[in-house]
């Protein structure tokens, strides 16, 4: 059984933690699993689509932020992206319009619900989660907050379109 870490929000703001970030849940310091290769493999090659969007849709895409749901909360995603403009400096201060979650093998679709649901009712618009060994995906939106299964992860406005066999490991 894990430790668990307790500390406030500016402790948890100003440390570095050894190996993933760490996401701070009212209190409590809890750790992520560990990208092994095929999370490691659809992160980067779905970052590597959207940062060839970025200058065409106006879009700015951030690995592995920390990302406020409420004074006593921060998650970290794997993927965040946010419309042109200021973010905020350190924080952002602004939900992103798309959030991305990669499941890694010690992950559960199930445990990651309540994270999606925390990102939804945020503001953020869509939430693409990514199972890389079960080759499915489930896209959430402020309009299906309850996902769906997906072949093409999308957004609208502006609109990606990115199949999900282009990201996942051969």
């Amino acid at each position: 059984m894990a430790t668990k870490i307790l500390m406030d929000v500016e402790e948890y703001l100003r440390t570095s933690f050894e190996g993933a970030d760490c996401e701070f849940l009212d209190g409590e310091v809890v750790e992520r699993n560990m990208g092994e290769l095929p999370h490691s493999t659809v992160q980067t090659d779905l970052c590597l689509l959207l940062l060839q969007l970025t200058a065409k849709l106006g879009i700015q895409v951030k690995l592995e932020i920390r990302i406020q749901i409420n004074p006593r909360r921060f998650r970290v995603a794997d993927i965040a992206v946010w419309r042109a403009g200021n973010i905020g400096a350190r924080i952002p201060t602004v939900p992103p319009f798309l959030v991305v979650e990669i499941l890694s093998s010690e992950d559960r679709m199930v445990r990651m619900q309540s994270k999606v649901q925390e990102y939804l009712s945020l503001g953020v618009e869509y939430v693409w989660l990514i199972d890389p060994e079960e080759r499915r995906a489930l896209v959430y939106s402020q309009q299906a907050p309850g996902g769906r299964l997906a072949e093409v992860l999308t957004t609208e406005n502006p609109r990606i379109e990115i199949p999900l066999a282009s990201v996942l490991p051969t």
